[in-house]
């Protein structure tokens, strides 16, 4: 195993931190709140933001010249001290005085990256000039398999926070400085608890971190009340877990306080869960997608169309084959970062797909418009106490033998897991799994499946979740 994996999220701190009392976590929490938000918003952040908002004036020509520097000067440095993209520009025999000279259009002459690459020599891809206990590291969500350990300086994750900060806060009226709610992966509240608060509060940062894993018509009320009394100016995170809260509020009639705005991410948000978001909370939904990858970003602007910004990322959207397609048809989301020179990812297979506009928007903003972010294929999974679940963050971490993995639900109780693996899985890793769906899902009965291949749908997506219980049985729940 690369030495570029970390250990499971078991460890010491997270063991004390499940065990302590509320105020303490809080503490903790808030203590991390401090550090990490000198990381993100510290040093140079000002200037980054007021860079990225600067650029949103750039004309086409303009954006494609700037795209055309930033991607020579990747490539170039790529060459230098990456091993992988060394190897690679030699075998397609690609010097370092042809890359001078490389352009945007020049990109479908390289290989397409798989994700497997990566996870299977993750250290080829890091910078061999920059100290790697030095980066900080995060961890795909892992709903498909490995999660992928993604590295970066303290000032890529600033320039990321800024392309945020611009892109997707600014547009929607709020800011870093404006208290939030968030609903996320991240477990901080034992899946196991029973009782509320179902929250913890980051001080330094006036957040308010709401599990997405209680959520059920039970805790609803719990969640509302924890709302109403800190009343932060926006709310942000997955766009499901957001719109099961607010379905299940309005279908028991409590009423909710009026934030500035709602910006979602992580999962598809439909215009039904517009909608009824918009009508619970009396504000707009601004909708955006990136990833722990940070190879592109797409926003909504005023007029909520999204838009790809395109000083993070050059994306192309293609075929099954790997040929482009045309605006108004769908594409898998092929991206090379701008931002992350400690480990470049280039022609980067995001799994995601999209379809190109081929209208410009009325905001004025020559970047270019997705017509739709159709995201990954996800089915909703219903608990026993009626909690929906659509994200499965961080339970394949750890687990570097589970190449790809498909979840699905039989019944309220029964599910099953196919696995593509290596020869190295073993018994402890199942229970791992085991324990790690019993944390998230209660009592259930869990059947593993090995499997040389998952399939794909007929346009080549994968399934990460899959669910056959059906909505009279899921409304049911209580």
């Amino acid at each position: 195993m690369s030495s570029i994996y970390l250990t499971d999220r078991s460890s010491l701190f997270d063991r004390l931190y499940s065990i302590a009392p509320v105020w303490l976590q809080n503490v903790g929490i808030s203590v991390y709140g401090i550090l990490w938000r000198q990381q993100r918003f510290g040093g140079n952040f000002p200037k980054l933001v007021a860079q990225f908002q600067e650029r949103e004036r750039f004309s086409f020509n303009e954006w494609r010249e700037y795209q055309t520097r930033q991607l020579q000067a990747l490539l170039q440095h790529a060459n230098r001290t990456i091993r992988y993209y060394r190897e690679l520009f030699n075998s397609l025999g690609l010097q370092s005085r042809s890359l001078e000279y490389f352009t945007p259009e020049d990109l479908p002459n390289l290989p397409l990256l798989e994700k497997e690459t990566i996870r299977s020599n993750p250290d080829k891809f890091l910078n061999q000039e920059v100290d790697r206990r030095r980066l900080l590291i995060d961890y795909t969500s892992g709903t498909t398999g490995t999660p992928l350990p993604v590295l970066r300086s303290t000032l890529t994750n600033r320039a990321t926070s800024a392309a945020y900060e611009a892109r997707i806060r600014r547009w929607a009226g709020v800011n870093y400085r404006m208290s939030r709610a968030m609903i996320g992966g991240r477990i901080v509240i034992p899946p196991t608890r029973a009782k509320p608060p179902f929250w913890r509060y980051n001080l330094a940062e006036r957040q308010l971190y709401l599990s997405a894993f209680h959520i059920s018509p039970a805790n609803t009320s719990n969640y509302v009340a924890a709302l109403n009394f800190f009343r932060p100016k926006y709310l942000v995170g997955y766009a499901s877990a957001h719109y099961f809260l607010a379905r299940n509020a309005e279908e028991q009639g409590l009423q909710l306080y009026r934030p500035q705005a709602i910006l979602t991410s992580s999962d598809k948000l439909t215009p039904e869960m517009r909608q009824l978001l918009q009508r619970v909370y009396g504000c707009q939904v601004f909708d955006g997608y990136s990833g722990v990858e940070n190879c592109c970003l797409a926003s909504e602007c005023e007029h909520h169309r999204m838009h790809l910004s395109p000083d993070v990322g050059i994306v192309e959207l293609v075929d099954s084959d790997g040929r482009p397609t045309p605006p108004g048809e769908m594409g898998e989301i092929v991206a090379t970062g701008l931002l992350n020179f400690d480990q470049p990812l280039i022609r980067y297979r995001t799994g995601d797909y999209a379809i190109l506009s081929p209208e410009p928007c009325p905001c004025g903003r020559q970047m270019p418009v997705l017509e739709e972010l159709v995201g990954r294929l996800e089915d909703i999974v219903i608990g026993q106490d009626g909690r929906e679940v659509i994200r499965f963050q961080g339970i394949f971490l750890g687990l570097p033998n589970v190449r790809e993995a498909q979840i699905i639900q039989k019944t309220l109780k029964y599910f099953q897991v196919r696995l593509v693996v290596n020869a190295g899985f073993s018994e402890d890793e199942k229970r791992i799994l085991y324990q790690r769906f019993v944390e998230r899902l209660g009592p259930i009965n869990l059947e593993f499946q090995l499997v040389d291949q998952i399939e794909r749908t007929e346009r080549g997506k994968f399934r990460a979740v899959v669910s056959h219980v059906p909505r009279a049985q899921r409304t049911s729940c209580t």
